[in-house]
């Protein structure tokens, strides 16, 4: 019998992390190996498809709901009363789907943590100027470090971790609220609640949080699946971690819900390029 030893770490990055489910479809042979998962944001979106054994039908259900989106942002929707994004009941219908017809039950019933990483705001700082504050220091940490793997200016400026164990949540409508609250990106979504705490998306600590998986002494290598391009110097083999990153970038963007098109050709990418990584993913098992 196989032992549990292996870490998997999902990244957030929107419609990207679906790259993640094209290679996670083709490496189905690893979920036996698995001692803890961590993952953030929609990454923790494509861990509830894959376990709740209805990824597939998500997807279909995911394509269908968005149909008739043509504008990821309608400046005079708050005018009538309308949000000024069509993504959170999309996202929240999705999940609801996904975790529908014994979904739930599947993912509770794993054999090991689902740690799913959120941001808590800085101590005294009003939930708005949070918002504009984290994501500020979010997209200018990327556009000054370019390739950095790990951000750190969330933490510096008060943001710290609140990290939840997906099968600890009492009912399928907790775990939605929990998957939205490590995704939680205004105006994209709102802020999160999750055990009477407000929340942001988890990227804010950390978008790809191998830490979680760092003092969890029977995970001996982890495979970290990434949702963007990076340089090649900072992806694979990095120690006891392995770094799997898209080879060419994923032709859908973070937050655009009119193309869902590319979000079919981004997993079609992850599960085509499955076949690049495996060499260095079995190499890395070897050592299991």
């Amino acid at each position: 019998m196989v032992e549990r030893r292996l870490g998997l770490v999902f990244a957030g990055g929107g419609n990207r992390a679906f790259y993640q489910l094209g290679l996670m479809q083709s490496w189905a042979d690893l979920w036996p190996r698995v001692r803890a998962v961590a993952a953030c944001s929609a990454g923790a979106c494509v861990v509830a498809m894959l376990l709740s054994g209805r990824a597939t039908e998500t997807a279909a259900f995911w394509k269908r709901r968005r149909a008739h989106v043509t504008r990821n942002i309608n400046w005079f929707h708050p005018l009538v009363g309308r949000p000024l994004a069509p993504h959170a009941p999309i996202y929240r219908d999705t999940l609801d789907f996904c975790l529908a017809d014994g979904g739930f039950e599947r993912i509770r019933a794993q054999p090991f943590p689902l740690l799913v990483l959120t941001a808590r705001l800085p101590p005294g700082v009003p939930p708005a100027a949070a918002v504009v504050l984290g994501l500020t220091a979010y997209n200018l940490e990327k556009q000054f470090k370019r390739g950095l793997v790990h951000p750190m200016w969330g933490r510096r400026l008060g943001f710290r971790p609140a990290v939840f164990d997906m099968r600890d949540c009492a009912t399928a409508a907790d775990l939605t609220a929990l998957i939205l609250a490590s995704s939680a990106t205004p105006p994209f979504t709102p802020l999160g609640r999750v055990d009477g705490q407000t929340l942001l998306d988890g990227g804010l600590v950390d978008n790809i949080p191998a830490f979680l998986l760092d003092d969890i002494s029977d995970v001996q290598r982890q495979v970290v699946l990434m949702s963007r391009t990076y340089p090649a110097e900072i992806t694979g083999r990095q120690r006891q971690r392995l770094y799997v990153a898209p080879l060419t970038p994923p032709p859908v963007s973070r937050w655009d819900y009119t193309r869902p098109d590319l979000v079919e050709a981004t997993i079609a990418q992850g599960a085509r390029e499955a076949v690049a990584h495996r060499p260095a993913l079995d190499a890395l098992l070897d050592e299991l």
